[in-house]
């Protein structure tokens, strides 16, 4: 009998230590695995196409307040103003299934409704440096498109005609800066001015949009297709197509293709580096069971670039185990620790972005910088030029609170900064003593906690099945440890009952 409950005992613990540990993980696992697909129908595929809550969109603007002493080769003192709220909106339209490719195209867009209750009206005048002027003069936005002195000269004519500039700043309201536009008058007769009227018209200008024929309203908002700013109501991030499920090749939503190419054809290919890699999926899904050796990549189309956060460990959120994750651009100076950046410097190693920093030209065609805002995690240099920035975590750090199991954001903040890069122009009086920096002009925040209600959700399905299973193994592991025990004593005492009997008998 003792021997039967032993081996009764025995399988009972078996049983709990191979369907527990080992049977049962890998098919939830791979349950898990195969629930999460972009195909016709499913749920994470409703949820992907339109998002059932708008996430929280702000900008922060500076504002300058000594704008003569910077024209005099003063140093910027910078005031933070905002924030200035939306609730944003992400869907995806146009989409079409590729059953050959296993995959699906479509392209994404970002809507915005202002949300003046929670942040500043939008009246608020704000100076900053004037960006027509600032840009026109650094980069390759008009038919000038070298820095020979003679097209500076022109360039710098043309303006003065179109905008008779009294300052390189200029001061209006947010709204009108951002997104409702500033004028531009193209109603001119000089050929300088009409050469960089030519390009509003070819519409070559980011943010610029046509009044009628001759004049134009510009705006930082109206290039939001490269900076994923509200323009209007509607913003668009590009054409997708993407991995629909777990394959040999692909996770779920992994980019294979944007705007029909298979990689970027932006930054220079240097020491095998994979700068114009795809890599990751568009940031609205990650794929389940993903370590945090993996990494979180996506793809942002405003930067040109794949990005992954840092791990910087585990965390709870809402009582549920996740990881927290932190980003920063690094440093693409040095070759030793980062050698997979050295494509993002305009000419490695002698000119390289600052550290923590991304430069944005060959991206947008732009002379604007990328960074954390208040330059934290960034170079100190960048810091110590200007006056009024104080970078602290909790307000500056782009974080994202990861659930790993079924691949699901808890939470994110995602933060980023854009200043220009401001240099003298000997050619314009009223910029010829700046100071060479990096001016930061405005940064913004996308942020999105997942409220109690969902995340008791998430635990029911995920992580009761998982208390469950780890009850069952414990369970038998100790039932059947204890019978083999028990079992293994009675039998031991019988048998040692038996021995006297028969030496009593014996004698």
């Amino acid at each position: 009998m003792y021997l039967k409950v032993i081996i009764v005992s025995f399988v009972v613990l078996l049983l709990g230590a191979l369907i527990g540990f080992l049977a049962f993980p890998l098919l939830f696992k791979e349950l898990v695995k195969r629930s999460v697909n972009l195909k016709p129908g499913s749920e994470t595929r409703q949820l992907w196409e339109k998002m059932p809550f708008p996430l929280t969109f702000k900008i922060y603007v500076f504002n300058v307040t000594n704008a003569q002493d910077i024209e005099m080769g003063g140093k910027p003192k910078l005031q933070e103003v905002g924030p200035f709220v939306y609730d944003e909106w992400k869907d995806k339209y146009e989409l079409m299934d590729i059953e050959a490719e296993n995959a699906i195209s479509f392209n994404m867009r970002n809507t915005f409704q202002t949300r003046a209750d929670l942040g500043l009206s939008g009246e608020e005048l704000i100076t900053m440096p004037h960006p027509l002027l600032q840009v026109s003069q650094k980069q390759k936005l008009f038919l000038t498109r070298s820095t020979r002195a003679e097209t500076q000269a022109a360039v710098a004519l043309g303006l003065d005609i179109i905008f008779k500039p009294q300052s390189a700043f200029i001061t209006a309201k947010f709204k009108d800066l951002f997104y409702d536009g500033i004028d531009v008058n193209c109603d001119q007769k000089h050929a300088a001015a009409q050469a960089i009227c030519q390009q509003f018209q070819a519409g070559a200008v980011p943010g610029a949009l046509p009044v009628n024929a001759t004049h134009y309203k510009f705006s930082l908002m109206g290039a939001a297709s490269q900076l994923d700013m509200p323009s209007g109501n509607h913003t668009n991030a590009g054409h997708f197509k993407v991995s629909r499920s777990r394959s040999r090749q692909s996770s779920v939503g992994r980019v294979l293709a944007f705007n029909e190419a298979k990689q970027l054809h932006i930054w220079p290919e240097l020491n095998n580096t994979s700068c114009n890699r795809l890599r990751g999926t568009d940031g609205t899904i990650f794929a389940p069971l993903m370590r945090p050796e993996q990494g979180l990549w996506s793809f942002s189309p405003q930067l040109c670039r794949s990005l992954t956060p840092k791990w910087m460990g585990r965390t709870k959120y809402n009582k549920l185990p996740a990881q927290r994750y932190e980003l920063n651009f690094g440093s693409a100076r040095f070759f030793q620790t980062e050698p997979d950046l050295h494509c993002y410097c305009t000419d490695y190693p002698d000119d390289c972005p600052a550290d923590g920093t991304m430069d944005l030209v060959r991206c947008s065609g732009t002379p604007l910088m990328a960074s954390l805002p208040h330059f934290y995690h960034a170079d100190q240099k960048l810091l110590a030029e200007v006056e009024g920035l104080q970078p602290t975590a909790v307000k500056h750090a782009s974080i994202l609170i990861f659930e790993q199991f079924s691949g699901t954001v808890l939470a994110v903040h995602n933060r980023l900064q854009f200043s220009l890069k401001v240099a003298p122009v000997k050619d314009v009086p009223l910029m010829s003593q700046l100071r060479p920096l990096a001016m930061p002009l405005f940064w913004i925040e996308e942020s999105l906690q997942l409220d109690e209600k969902i995340t008791q959700l998430l635990h029911k399905k995920i992580f009761a099945v998982l208390n469950a299973n780890n009850w069952f193994r414990w369970l038998s592991i100790g039932l059947g440890s204890f019978g083999c025990i028990l079992g293994a004593l009675f039998l031991h005492l019988t048998r040692s009952d038996a021995k006297r009997v028969g030496v009593v008998e014996a004698e």
